[in-house]
This record gives C-alpha cells, structure tokens and sequence, in this order.
C-alpha cells in the first residue's frame, strides 16, 4: 500500500491518499494550516477557525454464532411481551408499584423477563406480573378451541375480576415463517359471574372460553405456545398487592 500526497497551490490544500483514496487535508489559509480528514480511525475537522478531533468507534460484525442469535432473539421476544404489557393500565400500574430496579415500568419488564427467555423463546418462568399475591390454578385444559382454567385466589383478591392471558407461540409449521408471534389478551369478570363461576362452599374460581378467530389462527400454524396467566381485582385487605404472581403453560399443538 502506498501513501501520496499531492499540493494545489491554488487552493492552498495538500491532499493525501492511500490506494486512491484521500485520507486526510491540510487547509492552508490566512497563514494558518488546518487538519481535515480521517487518520486512521480520528477524524480532524475545523469549525470557527479552530481544530477538533473526534474518534470513530470501530465497526463491529454481528457475531452469528448459537449463542448470540439466541441473545438477540431473547431481547426480541421480551421486547414485544414489555411493550404489550404496558399497554394495560391495571398491569403497567402494578409494575410501577413494583420495587424492582428500573427507571420505568418498560424497563422493569425487561430487566425482570430477559434472565427468564431461553433460546430466543419466553418460556413458563416469564412474568406479566411483578410479584403478588399466590394465584393457585388447579386445572388448565386446552382442548381445540375451548381452554377450561379453575383458579384460586383464596380469598385474598375480591371480585371484579381481571383474567390477564398472554399468548406467545413458537416453532412454526411452515420453514421460514415469522420466528414467534405474541399477543395480549383479557376476560373481565363482574361479581355476578364470579358468583355463578365459584364452586359452592369454595374459593375456586372455574371458567371456559373460547379461543376467538386471530388467535385460534396461531394455534394452528405453530407447534407450540406459551400462555401466562395472571389476575387482578380488588385487595381484601386495604393497601396490599391487587394483583397475582404469574402462572406459565407451555402446550404443544401437535
């Protein structure tokens, strides 16, 4: 490789090139020379008859191994989950209320998820809550298009009732299709279903529903789906927590 360097005397400048391309210029002007240009990685450049440098940070490749594609594909999935989340008013405030580390509740989901996803997928130990009061489910049943979930809150969350799902499928059927797709979910229960969904004498709470078109569409174009569990309402017992921890599924569908 060889370095030239060549002068406009009209110009008063010096340009100097590697391999045909210019490196860098001294400026010549009202008996002063300026440095412009890159050398090496330092960049010179002149603002208000003075000069400056600044460093260029080295470009780095993304590294392809397992390893860091998982990583990548980690942050990904628990991306979408936070932002989901945070959508909702009731589970936003309660990471809020959260004493986790973090400068907001986006940041709080992410930090808390993130050590949880494992090979580019959530997994059961996610969280859609912060820690909470114990949410006790003693059947969860899919079968086709309808999911039969009996749960208990004994008696520590009172009617009305929020039944907070999120539903994250992987490993599509299709070769080269989109890696996971997630979504968010809801059933509100009055205290007059709670009443008629309670087993007499218990504080069990059984419920059924049916998986509605868009999302019944991904149960059938996945393999597998994780779905996160977790409930709101009221405190019986004035200022403690309004929410569950949260309960994880990972189902296959094939």
């Amino acid at each position: 490789m060889r370095t030239k360097c060549a002068r406009f005397s009209t110009l008063s400048k010096i340009f100097c090139k590697k391999n045909g391309a210019i490196l860098g210029t001294l400026i010549r002007k009202r008996g002063k020379t300026n440095l412009s240009g890159l050398a090496g990685t330092i960049e010179f450049y002149t603002k208000d008859g003075v000069t400056y440098f600044k460093t260029h940070a080295k470009k780095h490749k993304k590294s392809r191994s397992r390893k860091a594609k998982s990583g990548r594909s980690n942050f990904a999935s628990v991306v979408k989950l936070a932002k989901d989340i945070v959508k909702v008013k009731v589970l936003k405030a309660a990471w809020s209320y959260s004493s986790l580390p973090g400068r907001n509740e986006y940041q709080k989901l992410i930090k808390y998820n993130m050590p949880m996803a494992y090979e580019g997928n959530l997994t059961i130990k996610n969280f859609i809550t912060p820690k909470g009061q114990k949410l006790f489910i003693s059947e969860f049943l899919v079968e086709g298009e309808i999911i039969n979930l009996t749960f208990d809150l004994y008696g520590l969350i009172k009617p009305p009732l929020i039944l907070h799902i999120f539903y994250y499928w992987y490993n599509s059927k299709e070769p080269g299709k989109v890696e996971f797709i997630s979504t968010y979910a809801h059933i509100d229960i009055s205290q007059e279903e709670a009443d008629e969904i309670r087993k007499k004498g218990e504080s069990k709470y059984s419920i059924m529903w049916k998986l509605d078109g868009s999302i019944w569409d991904q149960f059938l174009k996945y393999k597998d789906v994780v779905i996160l569990l977790a409930v709101t309402g009221t405190p019986s017992i004035a200022k403690r927590k309004s929410w569950t921890n949260t309960v994880g599924y990972d189902v296959p569908l094939v």
